[in-house]
């Protein structure tokens, strides 16, 4: 079965915000489901906003604005220019997100599923235990889901210099 075509059986993505009331008292702000989407890109890719800052270091204090509806203004819509972006990635069984760089800082959390790092030389390495972690640093890369079920990962973008080698800055890519 074609990757695109598979219904994407994972269940929803819950968020809670914290925040303060106007007496400073702590409390949850928000609690809701966050869904995803196709992406564009990457057939077979859906994935999801879970929340983004405008800037570093962060001043997000008792800001009511949702910070999922804020613009990944930058490379490939996934960097927050200043920023970050936490977002949820789902891959279908068979799917490839195809090679691509950002400038950015990643950490990428294995939720469920397996998943498959494929690099620029070609090297491959599995990832299947939930809690794993790639931590991607402005480098060309791709994922592949070798199936037969669905996997998630999160995903912590940060706004980086882009990285340079040999004194040539490396710049966002997607293939």
């Amino acid at each position: 079965m074609a990757a695109e075509s598979v219904a994407n059986p994972l269940s929803d993505l819950r968020r809670v915000v914290t925040g303060h009331r106007g007496d400073g008292v702590a409390v949850v702000k928000s609690d809701k489901v966050m869904e995803s989407s196709a992406n564009q890109k990457f057939q077979g890719v859906s994935a999801g906003p879970i929340w983004r800052t405008g800037s570093l270091p962060v001043n997000d204090n008792n800001d009511e604005t949702d910070g999922a509806t804020r613009e990944a203004t930058g490379d490939l819509g996934l960097v927050v220019k200043g920023g970050t972006n936490l977002l949820f990635t789902d891959l279908a069984p068979g799917a490839t997100a195809s090679m691509h760089r950002t400038s950015s800082l990643d950490h990428n959390i294995l939720i469920s599923g397996k998943v498959i790092l494929i690099m620029e030389d070609g090297s491959e390495t599995v990832f299947e235990n939930p809690g794993d972690v790639v931590v991607q640093r402005g480098t060309m890369h791709a994922w592949r889901n070798p199936g037969p079920e669905w996997v998630r990962w999160i995903t912590v973008v940060y706004d980086a210099q882009p990285a340079v080698v040999n004194d040539v800055a490396l710049d966002p890519y997607v293939e």
